[in-house]
């Protein structure tokens, strides 16, 4: 695997309009299942998407994600060329300064990476376990953004110095594609592989997470738990497309 490994997430945008994962939650929601693997069937290298000489992760992230996502699905892992990775970035970030995460996803909504376009995306609490294992669970995935610390910045992310404290000037954005509460860890595609995160870790040093609604991995993992409101959902999801008033 290369060793140099680029960041490139910029602080957090917020709008007032994205849709909240906490709308959707009833209070009668069950627990998510205690563990959930959309990574062992991915390749060891699932290549770095460019993000060893520019700071393209937001969106490496998301070509990642449609890996797991077609693979999942029971249909051949579709890989997003380099060089529609390159060029998506380029247009948002010409002198290759980095991404906001929100820029990233509403280019993926609307234009499209390498031809691939989601639907809409659920900003998520931040650093909320629960969140982000059923973002996992009914999404197959979890885009996050983290501020990384000065000790350990390039993982595996599983214990950091205690003193190590969250640097926004070191911003780097993933996608979580499982987890495993017997070992509380979440598994993160980045720079070329699978790499290990632990939940203190998570809680600590992620400070924006979304998750992802494609297609392809809502047709196979459309689930329907009780206390999830997929109506309200479907409905918004409706009207995402309506001119602002």
């Amino acid at each position: 695997m290369p060793t140099h490994k680029m960041l490139g997430k910029t602080p957090k945008k917020h709008d007032a309009r994205n849709l909240l994962m906490s709308r959707y939650l009833l209070p009668e929601l069950p627990k998510p299942l205690a563990a959930m693997d959309h990574y062992s069937k991915l390749p060891a290298n699932i290549g770095m998407m460019g993000n060893d000489k520019y700071g393209d992760c937001t969106i490496a992230a998301a070509a990642h994600a449609v890996q797991e996502w077609t693979l999942y699905a029971g249909k051949p892992m579709q890989t997003i060329p380099d060089s529609a990775i390159l060029s998506a970035y380029k247009t948002l970030s010409p002198r290759d300064q980095g991404c906001a995460m929100l820029d990233v996803l509403n280019y993926w909504r609307k234009t499209g990476v390498g031809g691939e376009k989601i639907e809409a995306f659920i900003e998520t609490a931040t650093g909320d376990l629960t969140q982000a294992k059923l973002a996992i669970e009914l999404f197959g995935s979890h885009y996050i953004g983290m501020s990384l610390p000065r000790h350990n910045t390039e993982g595996p992310w599983t214990a950091g110095h205690p003193r190590s404290r969250p640097d926004p000037y070191l911003g780097h954005c993933v996608v979580l594609l499982g987890y495993d509460d017997a070992t509380k860890m979440f598994k993160a595609a980045t720079w070329g592989e699978v790499v290990d995160m632990s939940y203190g870790w998570f809680r600590k040093y992620v400070d924006e997470s979304y998750a992802i609604l494609d297609n392809v991995m809502l047709s196979n993992t459309g689930k329907s738990p009780e206390g999830f409101d997929w109506a309200a959902l479907q409905d918004d999801l409706a009207h995402i497309h309506d001119p602002v008033t």
